[in-house]
């Protein structure tokens, strides 16, 4: 049996057919494994974390809930590469230890939680309540 996971892994950065932005990443799992539809956050574009950040800030009421011991599933939420204290990246977690992810940088991978691209930045992790 295949991890539910796998087939993700590759799929290219972007905006286009075939491509994923992190965000679009995240939602297309919930979307694929858990039949979920996530909010798409109006017309706020994916490559703008930021900005959807801030929009899940103020909707705290959104069925998000903030937890400190993540498992399959729950969304990781992260800094950018280069620092800063606001969410600008997200991943869905594989287990306790790994989550899946994509950026500009690469096409979507699974890294320890640990590993050095990724151990600084995050900032927590949220389980969609049920």
């Amino acid at each position: 049996m295949m991890d539910w996971y796998a087939k993700y892994i590759g799929l290219p950065f972007g905006e286009g057919q075939g491509e994923v932005t992190c965000w679009s990443l995240v939602a297309r799992v919930y979307r694929e494994c858990l039949a979920i539809d996530l909010p798409a956050y109006g017309e706020i574009s994916a490559r703008d974390l930021v900005r959807v950040a801030r929009t899940m800030e103020a909707r705290k009421d959104d069925g998000w809930q903030a937890v400190n011991d993540p498992r399959a599933f729950d969304v990781c939420l992260m800094r950018a590469p280069r620092g800063g204290a606001v969410v600008a990246h997200v991943g869905v977690m594989i287990d306790a230890q790994r989550v899946l992810h994509v950026e500009a940088a690469s096409a979507a991978v699974v890294v320890p939680v640990k590993h050095f691209t990724v151990a600084g930045r995050i900032l927590g992790y949220r389980r969609r309540a049920a």
